[in-house]
């Protein structure tokens, strides 16, 4: 089966979304059971991974089978000796756009330091570890697709203005959109700077393998740092935002 750019783009999406409201279903299954809060959880996450796993898989198929690819994912293929250090890079840049964005968000806007979606998906991963297949396997694959290669991708098609430019406006459009699907609105500089991260490694490769596995790569590391060391890493954030802000009335 062949496809045009755009009805795959658009079949991309709509999946996605089928994805992301697959926990409707057991609500309407088991409605009237009078389950609790966490009993219906238990009953959501099966639904939940096995929608994500076969929209993975169906979004995979659908853009391979693309007519017209754009005119990025014509230009050469980085070399694959490069593309697993971009890889590597990726990962390593991504954790420090994160870094860098949230001391912003903390010491410059005055955001919370804690996400409140971070906390809410880790909280559901510690009750049913399965989970972690979502955050760190489909949920970055699936995202990467939409935000990167859809979103972003056909933006920089569409912006006619020299390539810096319409990497800038592409990676900012493209980039809030993926903060507000995630319904974190104080961090959104934090999703903001990710998005370019992974905007970057898309352009300077032109594989989208390259953002996806670094995302996975970032997503499984924080995963892993919640479940080893949430509480001492909770516990050096908020010393080093008291330290932080001493400094910063000796100042000023």
């Amino acid at each position: 089966m062949k496809l045009s750019r755009l009805w795959a783009d658009i079949l991309i999406v709509l999946i996605y979304g089928g994805a992301q409201i697959s926990s409707l279903i057991p609500a309407v299954i088991y409605k009237g059971q009078n389950l609790s809060a966490s009993e219906m959880m238990m009953k959501v996450i099966p639904y939940m991974i096995g929608a994500f796993i076969l929209a993975s898989i169906l979004v995979y198929f659908i853009n391979r089978s693309i007519t017209n690819e754009t005119q990025l994912e014509r230009l050469p293929k980085e070399r694959w000796l490069y593309t697993v250090m971009w890889i590597i890079a990726g990962f390593f840049m991504a954790l420090v756009a994160q870094a860098l964005m949230n001391m912003i968000n903390i010491y410059v806007l005055h955001q919370p330091a804690e996400s409140q979606n971070t906390t809410d998906i880790m909280t559901v991963a510690k009750q049913n570890p399965l989970f972690i297949i979502i955050i760190s396997l489909a949920g970055p694959f699936l995202e990467e697709f939409v935000f990167r290669k859809v979103i972003f991708g056909e933006l920089y098609e569409f912006i006619r203005l020299p390539r810096w430019a319409a990497f800038l406006i592409a990676g900012t459009l493209s980039g809030l959109i993926f903060a507000a699907a995630h319904m974190d609105f104080d961090h959104t500089l934090i999703y903001l700077g990710m998005a370019f991260v992974f905007a970057g490694l898309y352009v300077a490769t032109r594989r989208l393998i390259v953002p996806i596995l670094a995302h996975m790569m970032m997503n499984s590391f924080v995963v892993i740092m919640q479940f080893t060391m949430g509480d001492k890493i909770e516990e050096a954030a908020k010393q080093m935002k008291s330290t932080a802000q001493i400094i910063w009335h000796l100042l000023i």
